[in-house]
């Protein structure tokens, strides 16, 4: 076998070989998955009527802040970990019991109520992992 084969492996022993993600990178996609749904719900609820959230800065900040959660949870360092879940956390008991009491059942839609709930879990699934 000459040098060139050996450091070319077929695609037989590619295909072999397991595909394995990180906790991190696992993390980072939920979390970025959990504040593009929000996101979109305040754009669509705002250019629908439904809401006026879009237009309080605070809100954007927030969505900053959690695009910023999501790339702190690609680092592999101790302190990051503990960070990130603290803030998960947080957001999951605010999540629970803070958000309920401010949108009230008569504020909510049905596309509310999905997207909280969607939200909400994928924050517990970030969290679990």
């Amino acid at each position: 076998m000459d040098a060139k084969a050996a450091n070319n492996p077929s695609s037989e022993a590619r295909r072999g070989q397991q595909r394995t993600s990180l906790y991190s990178t696992q993390v980072a996609g939920v979390l970025v998955a959990a504040f593009t749904i929000s996101a979109l719900y305040t754009v669509i609820s705002t250019l629908s009527g439904v809401i006026q959230g879009a237009n309080n800065p605070i809100l954007w900040i927030f969505y900053v802040l959690g695009f910023g959660l999501a790339a702190l949870a690609r680092m592999d360092r101790s302190l990051t970990w503990w960070i990130v879940s603290a803030a998960v956390l947080l957001l999951i008991l605010v999540g629970i019991f803070v958000y309920p009491a401010y949108f009230v059942p008569s504020e909510q839609t049905a596309f509310g109520w999905f997207e909280n709930d969607v939200y909400i879990g994928l924050l517990i699934l970030a969290e679990y992992l």
